[in-house]
């Protein structure tokens, strides 16, 4: 079996391919705004770097403009996101946060 593209990341813990996909990201959380940065990307979850970590399974919302360079698109494509958060770690600089992705809205098609 041929490598994995090294632009993809594969962990056998988890059940679908991560993209290392850095996008600035406005997070509403329960306790307020915050600015992030995506370290990864995948169709169930995504990685965020957060200045502080909102607490684990707090609900969080955002949305995502993905290049349509990347998405085969003439356009951005946005897609508005729901989730929870599942851990967090400190980071360099920051929090690393893992929220699952409980549902998402591209466009007028709903998903979740």
């Amino acid at each position: 079996m041929p490598p994995n593209p090294p632009s993809l990341v594969t962990d056998p813990m988890r059940n679908s391919v991560r993209f290392p996909l850095r996008l600035n990201v406005h997070v509403d959380t329960e306790n307020g705004p915050v600015d992030a940065l995506t370290e990864d990307i995948s169709s169930s979850g995504v990685q965020f770097v957060m200045p502080w970590a909102p607490p684990i399974n707090s609900r969080l919302a955002w949305t995502l403009v993905l290049p349509g360079d990347i998405m085969g698109s003439p356009e951005d494509v946005s897609v508005n996101c729901v989730g929870r958060v599942v851990w967090h770690r400190p980071g360099i600089v920051g929090k690393q946060v893992g929220v699952v992705i409980d549902g998402y809205r591209i466009g007028d098609i709903a998903h979740g």
